[in-house]
């Protein structure tokens, strides 16, 4: 079965009245701002069924079943997805093209990508190797310790600069330029335009060794440095790993699997014999892949690189692992920025080493907490606890959660049972807040889905609720600036709706990987909590971040200024460099500027 034109898709739903459609199945009636009946999915004599009539989501408190329009017609006519979609459509009177994605020869289709990328990847690798236009790329691949008897194992390759070839030597062999708009090999805005021109390619396999997709590094001139094939009827970013078929035997043997940040790091580690390493896809940990490796292995070391967005990255995927039911540790990269640097600086026998270097998730994520709060302040110790949540909701054991805070609370000099309170009381969803409804929306509340709740949690659920607000907030923060890794999900899946031109809450809850966080928007939906401040969330929320990150960077550079000074100390109070500490204070300056305006304090 092809996929729907999102575009199309967005098209019937704006045109579906929502509520008409519930009221032939449910006797509803409006409470506030949401309409409530008796859930359909389990027997129950007081309503818990909510329906938000603007976004055409439904919710019930008792079940905490949940979804779009779209699901609700699949659940109740017992219908496919694309059956749901034409009945959608039948009723908006809108016709769907008959050749628009619903063609049935979608497993032939398959085949035919699959086909297609064994043959590029053949033809890539052939470029690296024996063609004059590939040597400079075989040039840097062996310069950052690649050798080719990797080269070869991975089947590394090389895409001509020519961006005019591809599509033209596709055309020749048969292809129809619909079809090629559908491999991920081409530009979305220019079907024409090969994805990656002058890139080193990784092939990327499934765990049967075949190709679905590629990944490119740039070698010269403009654009992101790395590039990945987008999602196709083969191939899922978000659930699949670079070097799984090669690692899946050490995997195994081994019962650990290591993350690395990107191809290289992973490449790098099976250059020096670790033949476990596996990289993400552009993306971050994904809780698919968590389980995609669960299923092989009882723990993963997490080794991302050694600068702020690597320490971001493991802290985010902490939880996830724990979700996944795996145990995971933090390797401590002391010796380079990432895997690759060692390689290349200082050999195999050095980055052997680099798995020994690791902690628990847990004692790192204490670690990361003593760094950025002042556990000295009662507000500083509160931070800490609250930064402590995602990694407490995805923990499966109450032994292990007891034990964590056990740690935590020795650490921070606070009775663990008050840290216990606390998160408790962050897992109440009602949390305190006035509903605009009437009491039984509170009371319907207070029995969804229990996810402690975060400052960026809440941020980012109000922005979901209201996605026109993202790009706004793209402009100004970026997923590196939260700290909850839900909130990152959510700020991801905002992203990829975007990007498909899908702007409907519905359409980013699809896009999210876990059932929890999908309930959790979904009944945040429901109660209609968020209804009568929607925007002021939105506004604090960015302001509430952006101030955060800002006063971060400004207490690194204190650091570093410093460390300079007491450099220049020792120096008879003549610097070794004064333009670095000038430089730092002039940054300095700019930072306090800026908290300055956000605080209001400055008089423009």
């Amino acid at each position: 079965m092809g996929r729907i034109p999102e575009v199309l898709l967005q098209e019937i739903l704006d045109k579906t009245n929502f509520i008409s459609l519930y009221q032939e199945k449910l006797r509803l009636i409006k409470k506030g701002s949401k309409w409530w009946g008796l859930c359909p999915f389990h027997a129950e004599k007081t309503p818990s069924f909510s329906i938000d009539a603007e976004r055409g989501l439904f919710y019930c408190f008792g079940c905490q079943k949940g979804g779009s329009i779209i699901d609700f017609l699949m659940e109740t006519e017992k219908l496919s997805f694309i059956e749901a979609v034409e009945e959608l459509a039948r009723r908006a009177q809108i016709t769907i093209p008959a050749d628009d994605g619903f063609s049935e020869k979608e497993d032939s289709e398959r085949s035919q990508i699959l086909e297609l990328n064994e043959k590029l990847a053949t033809a890539f690798h052939w470029l690296l190797l024996m063609h004059d236009s590939g040597a400079k790329a075989h040039s840097i691949l062996n310069s950052r310790g690649i050798p080719d008897t990797t080269i070869k194992d991975f089947r590394l390759g090389y895409a001509p600069a020519d961006t005019s070839w591809l599509h033209r030597f596709l055309g020749t062999k048969g292809y129809s330029a619909g079809f090629l708009t559908r491999t991920g090999l081409f530009a979305a805005r220019n079907p024409r335009f090969p994805l990656f021109a002058d890139r080193i390619i990784f092939p990327i396999a499934d765990q049967r060794g075949r190709v679905i997709a590629f990944g490119g590094r740039l070698i010269s001139g403009d654009g992101p440095k790395y590039l990945n094939s987008p999602d196709t009827v083969v191939f899922h970013k978000q659930e699949n790993l670079f070097a799984f078929d090669k690692a899946l035997p050490s995997i195994k043997e081994s019962n650990t699997a290591i993350v690395c940040e990107g191809y290289m790091d992973a490449l790098s580690f099976h250059v020096a014999g670790v033949k476990s390493a596996v990289a993400p896809l552009g993306t971050a940990f994904t809780i698919k892949q968590a389980q995609l490796l669960r299923r092989r292995a009882e723990k993963v070391l997490l080794c991302f690189d050694s600068d702020q967005a690597g320490v971001k990255a493991a802290e985010r995927s902490c939880p996830i692992a724990a979700q996944a039911g795996i145990d995971a540790s933090v390797v401590l990269m002391r010796e380079g920025k990432d895997a690759s640097e060692i390689l290349e600086k200082l050999g195999s026998e050095a980055l052997k080493k680099i798995p020994e270097y690791s902690i628990s998730g847990g004692d790192f994520l204490i670690g990361r907490a003593e760094e950025l709060f002042d556990w000295g302040t009662m507000e500083g110790k509160s931070k800490a606890a609250s930064f402590f949540y995602p990694y407490l909701d995805a923990i499966d054991s109450e032994v292990k959660r007891d034990a964590f805070l056990e740690i935590v609370g020795r650490r921070m000099g606070i009775n663990s049972t008050a840290l216990l309170a606390d998160y408790q009381k962050a897992k109440a969803l009602a949390g305190g807040r006035t509903y605009h409804g009437d009491a039984q929306a509170a009371a319907q509340a207070k029995r969804a889905v229990t996810m402690a709740r975060t400052a960026d949690l809440l941020f980012m659920t109000a922005v979901v609720l209201k996605p026109e607000s993202f790009p706004a907030l793209r402009e100004s923060l970026s997923k590196d600036d939260l700290d909850d890794p839900r909130a990152v999900d959510l700020y991801v899946a905002l992203d990829e709706a975007w990007s498909k031109e899908t702007r409907d809450t519905a359409a980013v809850i699809s896009l999210l990987e876990t059932e929890g966080l999908k309930s959790f928007v979904l009944s945040a939906a429901g109660s209609g909590e968020f209804d009568q401040s929607l925007d002021a969330i939105i506004a604090d929320g960015m302001k509430a971040v952006r101030m955060r990150s800002l006063e971060r960077e400004r207490d690194r550079l204190s650091l570093d200024i410093g460390r300079s000074s007491r450099a220049a100390s020792k120096t008879e109070g003549r610097p070794s460099d004064p333009e670095i500490l000038v430089e730092l204070l002039k940054q300095k300056m700019q930072l306090d500027l800026q908290i300055a305006r956000i605080k209001g304090e400055v008089d423009e």
